[in-house]
């Protein structure tokens, strides 16, 4: 069950990659990112607030994510992501197909483990397929503008609603930063492209303008509301040092339900 959480949470982390728009980097790109998450109550479970860095190498074709002793390594060429886990210094390759991603997600050692792997995959993969058939975005500049530390900033509502889920979101973006995310839209395309909506769900999303630097949203989930915030900490344009696109020397490859 977790394995299937984890793919659809990567599908969906994804997609957030479409709000920024694609502009074409003359180096390599250090971007430092905070996400607070606020404290909620939902079938009886709490969840504490949470904060969490996020940092991102951006290079020409390739991007890796750094976060909590874990990293994510893409390559524009190639379709799978690897997911490394540096505690136990394995990683694991994650196919950016859709139907591949949850066709490996139902397998399993025994007979009876894949059977069991399967049936929880196609349900997931259902899932997916149905929050992205019924969801609607909805992107409007507002015309606000206003400095947020050195960037030029312009606000935008963002309107999601994916049937059981809804968020609304005001995003502050700016032009100052010069990322390439290129490399994260072919991401999006690659894992969701086959999905229904998807083209509707881009194109809306390319009307930001420049790299947001600030969001506030508001989900709802279940009738309860999650409150969360996503801020842009540092920015610069230099060489990414060496190995920051490679698989460690030494990590051993495992299955992406051990290895993530």
């Amino acid at each position: 069950m977790k394995r299937q959480r984890t793919l659809l949470v990567l599908g969906l982390t994804a997609l957030v990659a479409l709000a920024f728009v694609t502009v074409q980097a003359r180096a390599d790109v250090y971007m430092k990112q905070k996400t607070h998450t606020g404290a909620m109550t939902m079938m009886g479970q709490t969840q504490p607030e949470k904060d969490e860095i996020m940092v991102y190498w951006i290079g020409a074709g390739k991007a890796r994510t750094d976060s909590e002793g874990k990293s994510t390594l893409f390559f524009a060429d190639k379709k799978v992501l690897y997911a490394l886990d540096h505690s136990a210094k394995t990683y694991s390759e994650v196919p950016m197909d859709f139907d591949k991603m949850f066709e490996e997600a139902g397998e399993g050692e025994s007979e009876e483990e894949k059977a069991q792997a399967k049936k929880m995959a196609e349900m997931m993969k259902g899932m997916a397929q149905g929050m992205m058939g019924s969801m609607k975005v909805s992107v409007t500049e507002t015309g606000e503008t206003k400095k947020i530390g050195s960037w030029n900033c312009r606000k935008y509502n963002i309107d999601m609603d994916m049937g059981m889920m809804k968020a609304k979101s005001e995003a502050w973006a700016s032009e100052d930063l010069k990322v390439d995310y290129n490399v994260y839209f072919t991401m999006a395309n690659a894992m969701m492209a086959n999905m229904p909506g998807f083209d509707k769900l881009a194109q809306e999303m390319k009307k930001v303008k420049g790299v947001i630097v600030y969001q506030e949203s508001t989900t709802k989930v279940m009738g309860q509301d999650m409150k969360s915030t996503v801020e842009v900490l540092e920015y610069s344009e230099k060489g990414a040092p060496a190995g920051t696109y490679e698989i460690p020397a030494g990590y051993k490859k495992v299955k992406a339900s051990r290895g993530m």
